[in-house]
């Protein structure tokens, strides 16, 4: 996407625009600028989009373009469609696709059929931009059998969903928890209503004709671990990146941490090492995914009822599951290391682990035993990373969060953090949070929504004026100069420094890509840069979203080589702070795609990168109309072409 335009432009300005832009659409229809969201996408698919209510000035630009070949696509309503494309728009050499946008189908199919460059006649604007990517898509394959030799296609990566075992990346797990223990919200009654909701009281007893009189009941918080203890209690299915039922369960959690903590100090005292096993059962793409992971840190998410003999824990595994593999973990516990989760003593010879443990896989081989099965052998570690820039960032996010006092509204800002959109959308909505729902819904695309929220809040907020700049940058308003004093006037009085950071970074990428002055982009994008590395933890993620404005100035002037060290500075921050299928990792590796295909020899790993980014961001937003997943998917057809690439220029990519 570029600039949109409106009639008012100069028209020998346009039409030369025209001729050096790539994909262009001319939209004609009365109520195009109220459809806030669908310009949205437009601008997303198309180098150029021009806006007209004028059904004149709309034909005198489509005539000014000189060109020999077709090259525009015109949307046009159903009302100006049925006036002007079979006599006006049809024979012109300049237009080479027509789709028409009404509400009245069959009225307007009937003189759409006589004209054999209108491609669809939809009331519904999903089916209309459905047919746009499917012509642009058979457009690309054209190109690739007439242009030898095509590049490989390159198949798209599954990103599996790991429940049980995670990557070495738990701190927005890790701050959450901590919220929670931390929080005086009691949430008693929630529990007891949990308990009541569920109705299974006999699965707290072997015995079901004897039974506590409700769950709530049974767990005593004076009773010892070992006398209220039993593997099937429903309130023991917990999870540790499951926010939702720890919050239900939170009146529980504390007491069972609490008296795990104290079993742990107990039984240290007595086995400072000592070796324990779990069994299990694990598909057949977990148990490969644990062969490259040897040497590496794996979280497990749910607690473990373990057994200090290997016989036992052999005979406690419940009856084979089909096409799954019989795991043991040898679990190798050294109670000299600190911050690790709690652990206790359930009965002799059985352990009990907390949730969300850290552990060092460094050994797998088969057994070959009569019950053959996989012994996976691993190392309880610290249940942070200990490295100091882990460390810092712990805890500047649980200060922050603790902060707020407001335990469901900290637990929606993680999840923002956490790159969970959608789920932290449902937190902040109980509160009515407007300025971050505002963010959410302008991160998702969902403009409409987002004008609503920002309409909520104060005209005099500088962090509400900066997320006004953003939809009006997001959702096709040309208005440049205003929205630049708006930025300047906020820079000038804003006395939150972080505030002042974003607000160079937005004006560095209108430099960038409105006005394309590249030394006061670089200006900008430097100075937000340098505040934010001031301002927050090394490996904070905005402190690498910093980096990407500085590297599209470089990438935008030719210098690939800066380019790439400024994505790759990123990706090394955000490898640190961020899970692998954060969307602002999209982001980065679609820059270092940008500056990789600038070279004939790493074409397929720009697109390999640019699939990766795909396939975060369809995970992300559950929506293919997303500007950056539009976005995403145009510069691969523009790579299959053997076109250079120009640097992203939807804002979203920035901040």
């Amino acid at each position: 996407m570029a600039t949109p335009t409106r009639p008012c432009r100069a028209t020998t300005d346009v039409s030369k625009t025209i001729k050096h832009s790539g994909q262009v659409l001319i939209w004609l229809d009365d109520s195009a600028e109220e459809e806030i969201e669908i310009k949205g996408v437009f601008m997303s698919l198309f180098d150029n989009v021009f806006v007209f209510s004028n059904p004149d000035a709309c034909l005198e630009l489509i005539k000014s373009v000189d060109t020999d070949t077709p090259c525009l696509s015109i949307l046009i309503s159903g009302k100006y469609g049925q006036m002007l494309v079979h006599d006006r728009l049809q024979p012109l050499i300049q237009v080479k696709y027509i789709y028409v946008f009404c509400f009245d189908t069959v009225k307007h199919s009937r003189w759409a059929q006589t004209c054999d460059k209108v491609r669809c006649v939809f009331s519904d604007i999903t089916k209309v931009v459905q047919c746009i990517q499917f012509d642009m898509q058979n457009a690309s394959k054209q190109h690739q059998q007439n242009d030898q030799p095509p590049l490989p296609e390159v198949h798209e990566p599954i990103l599996y969903k790991r429940e049980r075992f995670i990557d070495d990346y738990n701190l927005f797990d890790h701050v959450g928890l901590n919220l929670l223990l931390e929080s005086s919200n009691d949430g008693i009654e929630d529990f007891t209503q949990y308990c009541e909701a569920i109705e299974e009281l006999d699965f707290t007893t072997d015995d079901r004709n004897d039974h506590p009189e409700t769950l709530q009941l049974y767990f005593d918080s004076k009773k010892t671990l070992q006398e209220w203890y039993r593997p099937n209690l429903s309130f023991l299915d917990i999870n540790s990146n499951d926010l939702l039922k720890l919050w239900t369960l939170r009146w529980f959690v504390r007491g069972f941490y609490r008296k795990l903590t104290m079993e742990k100090e107990k039984f240290s005292k007595d086995q400072v090492k000592f070796t324990t096993y779990h069994a299990t059962y694990l598909a057949v793409d977990e148990l490969d995914a644990m062969k490259h992971r040897i040497g590496q840190i794996i979280i497990i998410t749910e607690p473990l009822l373990t057994y200090t003999d290997r016989q036992v824990t052999l005979n406690s595994a419940q009856a084979v599951e089909p096409d799954k593999y019989k795991v043991v973990f040898e679990i190798n516990i050294d109670s000299t290391i600190h911050e690790t989760i709690p652990y206790g003593q359930i009965k002799d010879g059985e352990i009990l682990l907390w949730f969300g443990g850290r552990y060092r896989l460094y050994k797998i081989e088969y057994v070959d035993d009569q019950d053959p099965y996989w012994l996976l052998s691993l190392n309880l570690c610290p249940t942070l990373d200990i490295k100091p820039t882990i460390q810092t960032l712990y805890g500047y996010y649980l200060k922050e969060l603790c902060d707020l006092n407001d335990l469901p509204y900290a637990f929606g800002r993680l999840l923002m953090y956490k790159g969970s959109y959608i789920q932290a959308e449902k937190w902040l909505q109980a509160s009515d949070h407007y300025e971050e729902l505002a963010e959410l819904a302008l991160r998702q695309s969902h403009y409409e929504q987002a004008k609503d929220y920002l309409d909520h809040l104060p005209n005099d907020c500088h962090r509400a004026n900066l997320l006004r700049v953003y939809f009006y940058l997001l959702t096709m308003n040309d208005d440049y100069t205003k929205m630049r004093l708006i930025l300047l006037r906020i820079l000038s009085e804003a006395t939150d420094k972080l505030v002042r950071a974003r607000v160079n970074i937005t004006l560095g990428f209108i430099h960038l890509i409105v006005t394309q002055q590249f030394e006061q982009a670089f200006e900008h994008f430097t100075i937000g840069n340098d505040v934010m590395q001031t301002l927050l933890p090394p490996i904070h993620p905005d402190v690498a979203k910093s980096y990407l404005g500085i590297a599209y100035t470089y990438y935008s002037q030719g210098n690939f080589i800066d380019a790439k060290k400024n994505f790759q500075t990123a990706f090394n921050i955000q490898k640190q702070s961020l899970i692998y299928t954060h969307p602002d990792l999209a982001k980065t590796r679609s820059g270092l795609a940008h500056c990789l295909s600038t070279d004939k020899q790493t074409m397929k790993n720009a697109l390999n990168e640019f699939e990766y980014a795909l396939n975060i961001l369809l995970e992300a937003y559950q929506s293919e109309h997303h500007p950056e997943i539009v976005a995403t998917r145009l510069n691969m057809e523009q790579l299959r072409k053997g076109k250079q690439l120009l640097s992203r220029n939807t804002l979203l990519d920035y901040i």
